[in-house]
């Protein structure tokens, strides 16, 4: 019996231990003060307006895009979509955001696509900020700073504790699975492959 409370204590450390490793606590902050700079990437996009989707569904929100109105929920249609959470501020996030980039460019034939929600931790020039860090890294998916939505996302999921946190999203717009903390390309790619040809 000591050997089984033994063998349970240590899988809730090393389950912990990885945790802290592999993603950054997240922390309610107030709605960020939004940009209007025209110098900003036309990767990062501010979120219009939110409302609710079915169920096991993302909250849907529009945008703005090249003079339209966009909303996610049409284009999420057909895709499978990695919906990442992160933020600049969260060394997991970086790490894992040049497999992101090669991973939209490789399977972007097959269907396969990545909305970015920054969950900055300033209240000044969020835009900007998220900005500058897609152009520096090269960021080749479209990001949404949006705290505003990421807490109606938690509303209907509960909340996202850890970042980056990231919800695979299907073809028909329904979430088939969470991946909490950063990954490593190869785990990405399984991820994809598992739901890709289906």
């Amino acid at each position: 019996m000591k050997l089984q409370n033994l063998k349970l204590s240590l899988l809730v450390l090393l389950a912990v231990l990885f945790l802290f490793d592999t993603a950054c606590s997240q922390e309610k902050r107030p709605q960020a003060k939004q940009t209007t700079s025209t110098d900003l990437s036309p990767l990062v996009l501010q979120v219009q307006s939110i409302s609710p989707s079915g169920e096991n569904e993302p909250v849907d929100f529009t945008w703005m895009e090249n003079g339209k109105e966009q909303k996610l929920s049409n284009f999420l249609k057909g895709k499978i979509t990695f919906m990442n959470f992160w933020g600049t501020w969260c060394p997991p996030c970086r790490a894992e955001i040049p497999h992101l980039i090669d991973l939209a460019k490789k399977y972007e034939s097959n269907g396969f696509q990545i909305v970015g929600i920054a969950l900055e931790r300033t209240e000044d020039n969020v835009m900007t900020l998220v900005s500058d860090y897609v152009k520096k890294s090269n960021i080749n998916y479209r990001n949404f700073p949006s705290r505003p939505y990421a807490e109606e996302f938690s509303k209907k999921f509960g909340a996202i504790q850890y970042v980056p946190t990231t919800f695979v999203v299907g073809r028909d717009g329904k979430i088939l699975e969470t991946i909490v903390g950063g990954r490593d390309l190869k785990s990405f790619e399984e991820i994809i492959n598992k739901y890709i040809n289906n």
